[in-house]
């Protein structure tokens, strides 16, 4: 029987009480919190022997196996070192501090410590979740996820008096939906599908009595493939009676079938071709969300006992935190923002790693390319040294596009932002096309799905391989206008193609009004890109960099792109927000 102390004795450590009571191999022995009175109410509701109000007293007095702390992040660093002390295992509600420095200080001394040390995120141990774990384990609806979709609407947050009942601290969080809910899903999404590589969220507040935000859609991109969204709310009302049973709807698809989870609990499951039909399994109706927190409770104990890896222990839940912070960073920036491939916590979000496969995505330049003169101006032989007179056209072979090209006010190669030119770009396939071929909005619909601001876009049509005949140039496939305003109205960053233009190169308005158009929609251009047939994943990597050409329309450019090689390599760091007070989950 492990036996345990739990300090904060606020409104959700009472559902920690409940599952202790109920847990056959633990037994909580005292209860600490700064208000005494609070301590003695929960020690009598849960039956326990002893209270405190002094964190170091408590330890002193009692001889536990493990420390429950239930309190808000205020004080958390300084907690943390006071039970650590005492070498005991630890179990810490989220969030684990007000701020970044601190979350990463708690971790660097959880890592040290000799006993475990466990976060207590409690969602990905909801019933339904470790059934859908093990329905997608078993392949029943496929090998592979390609979306999630989760629909949230709580309608606690709605009036004057919103959370006063029961989170009053809600009102005043600088950041409240993402922060202080949306960790949860974002967790679960990671817990089913690996680790994402970008994020891309966007944030609203419509009740206007509370500081943060209570409205996002958020978007992951996952290196399996599979694509997340939460579409949340807690302004609006769902047509559950108990919204904070499941906290919404999630759609899973796979590439053998669906699976939906309702309001109830219930799970429906469609493999393709067949008909639908509901899944035999009884979530529990116990305690908080499916009896979660006692599931999660037996996780710990189960460490403790060396049964089981801890799941979320500090280290790997940072990776959950920093997509926690890359939403707000991608609603600041209206930008789709990156996730670090590298273990370390000290990494920038926006580093580009190059661990994995490069992938050269450009075509050789010799004298046989269109617009290319190369001559030797020196010999070794005759004058110790070799060196070449390029001859190059602005836009020959694999290439960048500057506004001034087709815009006589447009910026000229020095003012590219280099940051559009480097970081994630999604492989959208267009094969197979045909020569001549107008690429449509419905046609890249098709093939894209959701497109969001600030993505970079690699238009796959295999079209490199007929580089060196006369169609290559002369009967390329292209951007049709109405694609063209459709990719400027998604504020996308930037488009990679195949051919040697985004437009028929012999159609003069057409060509202008293309180029145009995505120019002053602030649109990058990568022209006459290659191998995008031998790239594995859905996205990479990608580096075009141009030459600092003061007054250039264009350049040739290096384009290449990089596959991370396994999600066990992402481990991302966070940042977490000051809060005024939380005492546990949402």
């Amino acid at each position: 029987m492990k036996r345990g102390l739990l300090i904060g004795a606020g409104y959700f450590s009472h559902f920690h009480l409940d599952a202790w009571k109920r847990l056959p191999g633990a037994e909580i022995i005292a209860v600490c919190d700064v208000e005494l009175e609070k301590a003695r109410q929960a020690a009598d509701e849960f039956d326990i022997e002893s209270v405190f109000d002094d964190v170091d007293k408590a330890l002193r007095q009692t001889k536990v196996d493990f420390v429950d702390i239930a309190t808000g992040p205020s004080g958390r660093i300084e907690l943390m070192r006071q039970v650590l002390d005492h070498s005991v295992a630890v179990i810490c509600q989220k969030p684990l501090s007000h701020t970044y420095e601190g979350a990463c200080e708690l971790v660097d001394m959880a890592t040290r410590h000799p006993a475990p040390v466990m976060v207590h995120e409690n969602f990905r141990f909801q019933p339904w979740y470790r059934e859908i774990h093990r329905i997608i384990e078993s392949g029943v609806i496929g090998d592979r996820i390609v979306n999630l979709s989760m629909r949230t609407r709580m309608g606690d947050g709605w009036g004057e008096d919103a959370y006063l009942d029961r989170q009053p601290y809600f009102r005043t969080m600088p950041r409240l939906l993402v922060h202080e809910t949306g960790v949860h899903f974002i967790d679960t999404f990671r817990y089913l599908a690996g680790e994402p590589i970008d994020c891309f969220a966007e944030l609203r507040r419509h009740n206007s009595v509370i500081v943060g935000e209570d409205a996002c859609h958020l978007r992951l991109h996952f290196r399996g493939g599979a694509v997340a969204t939460w579409d949340a709310d807690r302004y609006h009302e769902s047509l559950s009676d108990q919204p904070r049973y499941t906290f919404g709807e999630l759609l899973v698809e796979a590439d053998g079938g669906s699976l939906w989870l309702n309001n109830e609990g219930e799970i429906t499951l469609k493999p393709l071709g067949r008909s639908a039909e509901r899944h035999d399994y009884q979530p529990s109706t116990s305690g908080f969300a499916g009896d979660c927190v006692f599931a999660c409770q037996q996780h710990f104990l189960d460490v403790l006992e060396g049964r089981v890896e801890c799941e979320t222990a500090p280290q790997e839940y940072l990776k959950t935190l920093r997509v926690v912070e890359a939403a707000y960073e991608s609603h600041r920036t209206g930008q789709v923002v990156a996730l670090s491939d590298s273990a370390s916590m000290n990494d920038s979000p926006d580093v580009i790693k190059t661990s994995g496969r490069v992938v050269d995505l450009s075509l050789p330049i010799t004298p046989a390319m269109r617009g290319v003169s190369i001559d030797s101006a020196k010999r070794l032989e005759t004058d110790g040294w070799n060196a070449t007179n390029l001859s190059l056209y602005s836009h020959a072979g694999t290439h960048m596009d500057a506004p001034r090209h087709f815009l006589p006010e447009g910026a000229t190669l020095e003012q590219q932002d280099l940051s559009v030119c480097v970081g994630p770009a999604r492989v959208i396939d267009l094969t197979p096309i045909e020569p001549k071929q107008p690429i449509t909005v419905d046609e890249f619909q098709r093939a894209a799905g959701e497109v969001a601001p600030g993505e970079r876009l690699l238009l796959r049509t295999d079209w490199h391989h007929r580089y060196g005949t006369p169609d290559y140039r002369d009967a390329l496939p292209r951007i049709s206008i109405e694609l063209a305003q459709w990719l400027v109205a998604h504020r996308v960053a930037m488009i990679g193609v195949e051919p040697p233009s985004v437009a028929d190169v012999n159609h003069a308005v057409e060509l202008t009004e293309v180029h145009q158009t995505l120019f002053r929609g602030g649109v990058l251009i990568v022209e006459g890109l290659a191998h995008l047939d031998q790239l594995t994943q859905p996205i990479v990597q990608f580096i075009a960099l141009p030459l600092p050409i003061v007054g250039g329309d264009g350049c040739p450019v290096r384009a290449i792109a990089i596959e991370t090689p396994s999600p066990s390599s992402l481990a991302n760091e966070p940042t977490l927000t000051e809060l005024n007070q939380i005492e546990g989950d949402a």
